[in-house]
């Protein structure tokens, strides 16, 4: 063997030896905030879903009427029916048959929603999944309970799981490619032991689950650090922050001035397209706040929409505002990346595959640490031998 062989062979178990400790202790420091992180994530995806659920029977009407009521009756009697409450924004349907959705709080942040009959006015059931799935959501970006500590925290332990996915794909990677090595790497052997089952759902599913969880993270990475975020929104030709530009865009406030009706506004939105199903119209809470903001979509959830559309609107004419070429943009891409990232962008497709994908994302760091802890028990028996 020359020299150069010799010295490139050393380098290579350098990087090698290198490359393996990253991954051990990388994985050892952030496992149980990567563990977190991803059962937080998995019990949120299918969170509409769970909402809707609990509603059952009242996602609908029990009869369907000649007319609706206007969305200010409707928002009046649900003042009227539940008095401590703020009312924040309602969600109402193309489907006549559908109830209306509407969310509140109390002075404590209590959140949920009520499903309201728009024939009638009645609520006719309220629920608090609403705050739990609040809670969880938060719990995720690490906002609680450690507030902005907490959110430099998780995002942290996300670039971290970001180099565990490359160097752990450098490990499971054979030095040799046959059929022994393929049979290794990519199937899980059954009636084996405890510690080589552990060893294959470690690797095997770790492998196969590479690039989606590579989506998750990097889709996740540009939600919460600005730096990433700014470079993606230029890339694509968007505004960083956009909402908060969006919601600048408003007319002076005139007391003289009366606000406009909100029906014939919905109607609008509706018959802009007729895959329209859903429109989220904000509630002012109070008459120095002069813009609405609207959303019209196929299916609008607590963080995705499908394919939706956001509008600012005049709340004296009802009028949409013209929006700056790059804050639609920088809408569009911060709610795609949120689409990617928890799995909304394929109905129940994209929310199973992103169930899967987070269940193997939560289970890495309990089998990692694992082979590990095995390893030092070895270690420890054969030192006492």
């Amino acid at each position: 063997m020359s020299g150069n062989t010799i010295k490139k062979n050393k380098q290579k178990s350098k990087w090698s030896k290198l490359n393996h400790w990253l991954h051990l202790w990388l994985g050892l420091t952030s496992g149980i905030i990567v563990f977190i992180v991803a059962l937080t994530g998995v019990l949120f995806i299918f969170c509409d879903n769970i909402i809707d659920g609990l509603a059952y029977d009242s996602l609908y009407v029990s009869e369907v009427k000649e007319q609706k009521l206007i969305p200010e009756e409707i928002i009046r009697a649900f003042k009227t029916q539940l008095p401590n409450r703020k009312p924040s924004y309602f969600i109402t349907y193309r489907d006549p048959e559908r109830t209306i959705k509407m969310a509140s709080s109390t002075k404590d942040r209590d959140l949920q929603f009520s499903w309201i009959d728009p024939y009638t006015g009645k609520v006719l059931t309220s629920g608090k999944a609403y705050d739990f799935f609040y809670v969880i959501a938060h719990i995720h970006s690490g906002h609680i309970p450690f507030g902005d500590i907490g959110n430099l925290i998780i995002e942290i332990s996300v670039w971290i799981f970001l180099i565990e996915l490359i160097t752990g794909l450098i490990l499971w990677w054979p030095k040799k490619w046959n059929r022994s090595t393929k049979l290794q790497s990519f199937t899980i052997k059954k009636n084996a032991s405890f510690k080589r089952l552990n060893y294959d759902l470690h690797n095997v599913p770790g492998f196969y689950n590479l690039l989606p969880a590579l989506l998750i993270t990097i889709t996740g990475l540009i939600i919460v650090n600005k730096p990433l975020n700014s470079a993606t929104q230029k890339v694509f030709g968007g505004m960083p922050r956009a909402y908060s530009k969006f919601r600048d865009i408003k007319p002076e406030y005139d007391s003289t001035k009366t606000f406009a009706a909100l029906n014939p506004i919905i109607e609008r939105l509706f018959a802009k397209d007729k895959t329209i199903e859903q429109v989220k119209l904000s509630i002012a809470a109070k008459d120095s706040i002069t813009s609405l903001f609207a959303v019209t979509a196929e299916d609008i959830g607590l963080k995705g929409v499908q394919n939706g559309k956001t509008f600012v609107l005049n709340r004296y004419t009802g009028q949409e505002f013209e929006i700056p070429v790059k804050v639609m943009n920088g809408l569009d891409i911060d709610d795609t990346t949120m689409n990617l990232h928890i799995g909304f962008w394929a109905g129940w497709i994209g929310k199973t595959l992103t169930l899967l994908v987070g269940l193997v994302c939560m289970f890495l760091p309990v089998t990692g640490f694992l082979i590990w802890y095995g390893r030092q028990n070895k270690k420890k028996k054969t030192q006492s031998v």
